[in-house]
């Protein structure tokens, strides 16, 4: 970093903490004034959901423990020494705020780093860059600023032929942070939200990211501003059941796709809660779940069972809606086979099929975990248990109807994104949702105003960096 440039980001860091009293500090300090006595992360996170990390604080570092792998980070306020028997005990060190940024593996990291307007903190993507669907971040891969890097850790199909190499990309990088499921060395930070169960364990993960940056503050008041939201959602659903006139019992759902061998995986909620399992129950509706399929599913899930057209109509032929969580291009024309028995299910006859490309193909794979709480939006509209009266009307951003074909939508895209919009901070695509009666077990209060502010704040110096 050149001297002029390293001036104009602690102008703007000194700013930021100046207007942002109490708050983790956004810039290295000076190694000569530091005090090893005082507390440079006012701001913290814990978790409250999430089982399979935990962290710690000590004045001038913190340790980041991976519960799922084993492995712990010791993240030190950049311009502070890290005490050697504490380098000595832990996985891997980075001095925070991250001075390289990070490397994803997975499209389903990125969300979060835009959510905490760290766009350009993203310096490599170790996969191919075609999968991923962000417009902004598409924004700075076409302008070479997010790399594609060949990962020799993947296999031949998975790499990425026009990628630079890792070596390289490391020694441009030395300080990177390469988020990973597994592994260690070569700056590697074991990544864990997809062993977490239930939807707001897993995105309670954005507290990790937001302290890999010292953004503690945001990281929590986003979390709370989501979770209060889906708490929110599912307290009305609860409510709008018990009181409707129409709806005598839950309304059921069948989640159910067509394989490509011609059988049909259908929801299994009872050896593991899955997210669409969580999702139904939140939205107080039935979910049919099963797994007496007569069809093995193969090595890679032993105890699993898929099933024949027969047994499909017979489970399915029933439920009130079907999403089908897949791509659909014409629902008659996909599923002219099974047409015949199909077209006697009661979701069909009343027009009750969705798939999830209403934002396009890509973002139900790669926002989704972030979007947790509009998910549950889309889910509970489907079910007629939405608060439209109080709350204002929704716009379901992932499930799509595709059937009858007369009111079928069109497939969804998350628009463009030009260069002035890559450093505005996320704007969440969530309804707001007003509370129709207070939560037994309490609620929980989000300031989204204060969380939009302190986003807008760091845009500018984390830009520069």
């Amino acid at each position: 970093m050149n001297v002029m440039h390293s001036t104009v980001i602690s102008f703007l860091l000194f700013f930021v903490v100046d207007i942002q009293a109490n708050r983790n500090t956004l810039r290295c300090l000076d190694p000569t004034t530091v005090d090893y006595t005082k507390d440079y992360f006012p701001d913290k996170v814990q978790p409250k959901f999430s089982k399979h990390w935990d962290i710690t604080y000590h004045k001038t570092y913190k340790i980041l423990s991976n519960k799922f792998t084993g492995t712990s980070y010791a993240l030190f306020q950049c311009g502070t020494v890290l005490p050697t028997d504490v380098a000595q005990r832990v996985t891997d060190t980075w001095s925070v705020p991250l001075q390289d940024g990070i490397a994803v593996t997975a499209t389903t990291q990125l969300p979060q780093i835009e959510q905490l307007g760290l766009r350009r903190q993203v310096k490599g993507f170790l996969g191919d860059p075609q999968y991923v669907s962000s417009p902004c971040m598409n924004k700075l891969i076409e302008e070479n600023i997010l790399v594609a890097v060949n990962d020799d850790m993947l296999p031949s199909y998975a790499q990425t032929t026009n990628g630079i190499p890792k070596l390289q990309f490391l020694q441009e990088n030395p300080e990177v942070a390469i988020l990973r499921s597994s592994g260690a060395g070569n700056k590697t930070l074991n990544w864990s939200e997809f062993a977490e169960e239930g939807n707001i364990a897993t995105y309670e993960w954005h507290k990790v990211m937001g302290a890999l940056f010292n953004l503690e503050y945001l990281a929590n008041e986003q979390f709370e501003e989501s979770s209060s939201r889906y708490d929110c959602v599912s307290n009305n659903a609860e409510l709008l059941l018990s009181e409707s006139v129409e709806m005598s019992s839950k309304p059921t759902v069948l989640w159910a796709y067509k394989t490509w061998d011609g059988f049909w995986d259908v929801a299994r909620c009872d050896d593991k809660y899955h997210y669409y399992c969580e999702y139904a129950d939140a939205c107080s509706s039935t979910l049919l779940h099963s797994n007496n399929g007569s069809v093995p599913v193969g090595s890679w899930e032993p105890d699993g069972f898929h099933m024949t057209l027969e047994e499909f109509v017979e489970y399915g032929k029933d439920a009130d809606h079907w999403i089908i969580p897949s791509y659909i291009n014409d629902l008659e024309t996909d599923y002219a086979d099974e047409w015949e028995q199909l077209s006697q299910f009661k979701s069909i006859q009343n027009g009750e099929v969705y798939d999830v490309q209403k934002s396009g193909g890509g973002p139900w794979f790669e926002q989704r975990l972030a979007e947790y709480d509009v998910v549950l939006q889309d889910f509970c509209e489907i079910v007629g248990l939405y608060d439209e009266q109080t709350s204002g009307r929704h716009e379901r951003m992932y499930f799509r109807k595709v059937y009858p074909l007369a009111d079928v939508e069109p497939i969804g895209s998350l628009g463009t994104c030009e260069r002035s919009f890559v450093d505005l901070p996320w704007e969440t695509r969530a309804s707001t949702c007003e509370l129709l009666r207070p939560s037994t077990s309490g609620s929980r209060v989000a300031n989204s105003a204060m969380a939009l502010s302190v986003a807008v704040t760091i845009v500018a110096f984390f830009t520069l960096m």
